[in-house]
């Protein structure tokens, strides 16, 4: 409506109507639809605007007249439309394109493609699971490499005539029985028993986990430890016990005795014991060191390793209350002594390694910023020095108890960085900042490269007791991870397009290095290690694939002529060799060696120079005859614990085609229904979801490296 001022002008509104016209004029509400529920309900009243009808506002919480600007009342409509008097700013969100895959038996992926900043979509910035959101970080985003060789595979999987799905029904089966009679119910009461062969536990814990995270004053663990294994009466300290148990977890996964299989109920334990509510008495450095050598063990043991990030942010904010992030406070006031502010900086320094390591495991963004603490990395001393007030530090470079930790410090800025770079969703995430970030991290690297070289040749006295291999290696093998995340969302581009070959060159050198530094490793303590870790069988997948792609691409170059690099064929061989022995010792996930049978014959098909259809039967050939034998070796491994009284189950798996299958001569209690088989998931299927779900069915895929040594 116009009104005309006193001077005769025409003062125009200040916001265009948004009711219809035959609203306004009977005074009343208007929805604001075309046509509106005031006119529907007088029928042959015609609906219609002055204005083009807006979006009906949003429900808000009422507010009243005096408390809005003048002009936002409307004089001929008593309706208040605050949204036009109040903008809410909110911070730009990139436009995301969400590419949902479907490939069948592999399942329904949604994978998210960022266009950040003006920069190109090169790769899968994250990936959408069931409930589960994984960020770039985390492993399962490389299965966005091998997703045209299920597409092709995925129908002759689904024909009846293929045992494939069948076998790896009953392999999930088996493996739930065999966990079923090794592990309790829960809840139950823990154990405060002492574990047997304590020494070379503890000399494996020492030598070397204690090396890298510091959590333990070694010295005064050690004196009670001993005590603790020799105290003709029964112990009656809890909190020590459930210590003792989750560094002897720790210390049994460099072993290859059947210690191994002890060591999952140690550590379930310790996480039944640390569950109870009492809540108060958990805010002491005591618990602080349960809680990190529960985590440690997890990751160690396999005990669901890739859920860590969450229990980590429970431990960052407990120490965060404790005021461990800060200086100067609680603790570290100059009127603490030094073995108190030692081992407060000692603990919030394995927290920090703890958080970002977690962090790039999960694809889950960073807990921590630089600028959330500013307590000091913990002095150069040795745990004998911490009883002594004036204690000097020693100059770096000098070799401590401490010294390795310290050394892994300085490079905590970068990693932090790359952690940020892939998994926070406001980052850049582009190709120049990529490589910022490698130089950055190549700088640091080539620092803690000189110390571990003199870590590996000195004789100095701290470091006699430390595996030094077996702790290179680790430590190679944490900081490899990084390069290798940073590089692997520009890897698949660069197969096409040369602007990101030196991605690719990177990706495949850093695999190259992991595998020889870890996997093919002649220290029998690693190589156990590794087949006990989830964290590292899940970095032998990542390998697995990305060399099965690099050989696949070279391949099917008409330029190179089907020439491929021998020596990464090799891995491959070695990966088959290596899942397998995983599986004889006592691991009941097969789907690591079903799949390194599988992309290795699909390379040796392609290097023969098959066609396609030749590929595909030379893989499925492979691919069964893998399946077939892993069956009989978890079949075996059942029928040698009939005389064990089962915990939570019985041990009746699923055959072929989802029929049940007696294997404990008519123990059959537990019984499942038909399945459908879904590659590239976990068991923990929630019925009725919706949002992020993938497909229907048991999804195996994803859960990789959860395999519980039995």
């Amino acid at each position: 409506m116009e009104h005309t001022g006193q001077g005769g002008a025409v003062r125009r509104r200040r916001r265009p109507a948004v009711s219809c016209i035959t609203c306004r004029k009977r005074k009343i509400r208007c929805d604001r639809k075309a046509p509106c529920g005031n006119c529907l309900k007088s029928k042959g009243s015609s609906c219609s605007y002055r204005d083009p009808p807006l979006s009906p506002p949003k429900a808000t919480t009422p507010r009243s007249a005096t408390s809005l600007p003048n002009d936002c009342v409307d004089d001929e409509n008593a309706e208040l439309d605050v949204a036009s008097c109040f903008s809410i700013t909110t911070p730009p969100t990139p436009p995301s394109l969400v590419n949902t895959t479907n490939l069948g038996i592999a399942g329904t992926f949604h994978i998210h493609h960022e266009s950040r900043q003006g920069q190109p979509n090169v790769g899968a910035f994250s990936i959408a699971h069931k409930t589960r959101y994984f960020g770039q970080s985390h492993w399962v985003n490389s299965i966005t490499l091998v997703r045209d060789l299920f597409a092709i595979l995925e129908p002759h999987f689904r024909n009846n005539s293929s045992p494939i799905v069948g076998c790896m029904l009953e392999c999930k089966g088996l493996a739930k029985t065999l966990k079923s009679r090794v592990l309790p119910c829960w809840p139950y009461e823990p154990l405060f028993d002492v574990p047997p062969d304590h020494d070379d536990l503890l000399r494996n814990y020492i030598s070397t986990s204690e090396s890298i995270f510091r959590v333990m004053h070694i010295p005064s663990f050690t004196r009670d430890f001993h005590a603790l294994c020799t105290s003709p009466t029964p112990p009656t300290n809890a909190a020590f016990i459930v210590q003792a148990k989750l560094v002897c977890a720790i210390g049994a996964t460099h072993t290859d005795t059947v210690l191994r299989q002890e060591a999952t109920q140690w550590v379930q334990d310790a996480q039944t014991w640390l569950s109870k509510p009492d809540f108060k008495h958990q805010l002491s450095l005591q618990h602080l060191q349960s809680h990190i050598l529960l985590l440690l063990a997890r990751k160690a043991v396999g005990v669901a390793e890739d859920m860590i990030w969450i229990s980590v942010g429970s431990l960052l904010r407990t120490a965060m209350y404790m005021g461990l992030h800060r200086d100067g406070v609680i603790g570290t006031s100059p009127n603490t002594n030094l073995f108190t502010s030692e081992m407060r900086r000692r603990i919030w320094n394995t927290i920090l390694e703890l958080s970002v390591q977690s962090s790039l495991n999960s694809g889950g963004p960073p807990l921590i910023s630089l600028q959330d603490f500013d307590t000091k990395p913990p002095s150069n001393l040795n745990d004998e020095d911490l009883h002594l007030d004036q204690a000097i530090p020693k100059a770096d470079g000098v070799f401590t108890s401490t010294a390795i930790s310290l050394a892994l410090r300085k490079t905590l800025p970068v990693r932090l960085a790359i952690v940020k770079f892939l998994n926070d969703w406001s980052s850049p995430g582009d190709y120049p900042t990529a490589l910022k970030l490698d130089s950055d991290f190549r700088a640091a690297y080539t620092l803690l490269a000189k110390f571990l070289s003199h870590v590996s040749h000195s004789s100095n006295a701290p470091l006699t007791n430390v595996n030094r291999e077996a702790v290179v290696n680790h430590i190679n093998l944490l900081l490899r991870r990084y390069l290798l995340a940073l590089h692997l969302p520009f890897f698949l581009p660069s197969l096409s397009r040369p602007e990101f070959a030196f991605c690719r060159v990177v990706v495949v050198d850093t695999a190259h290095r992991i595998w020889r530094g870890v996997f093919a490793t002649s220290d029998i303590g690693a190589s156990n290690v590794a087949k006990s870790s989830a964290c590292f069988r899940t970095v032998s997948m990542q390998v697995i694939i990305v060399l099965s792609t690099h050989l696949r691409a070279q391949a099917a170059d008409p330029i190179s002529g089907g020439l491929v690099r021998e020596d990464l064929v090799a891995i491959l061989e070695e990966a088959k060799q290596w899942t397998w022995r995983c599986i004889e010792g006592r691991e009941t996930n097969v789907k690591g060696y079903l799949f390194a049978c599988l992309v290795k014959a699909n390379v040796d098909a392609m290097r023969e120079g098959l066609t396609e259809p030749e590929v595909v039967k030379m893989s499925l050939e492979a691919a069964e005859e893998a399946i077939r034998k892993a069956r009989e070796v978890l079949k075996e491994r059942l029928r040698s614990l009939t005389n064990m009284e089962p915990s939570c189950g019985a041990a009746t798996v699923l055959g072929n085609q989802g029929e049940t299958v007696d294997i404990c001569d008519g123990n059959n209690e537990w019984e499942q229904p038909q399945q459908t088989f879904d590659f590239f998931g976990d068991s923990d299927d929630l019925q009725g979801g919706t949002g992020m779900m993938l497909a229907d069915g048991d999804n195996w895929f994803l859960d990789f490296g959860n395999g519980l040594l039995v």
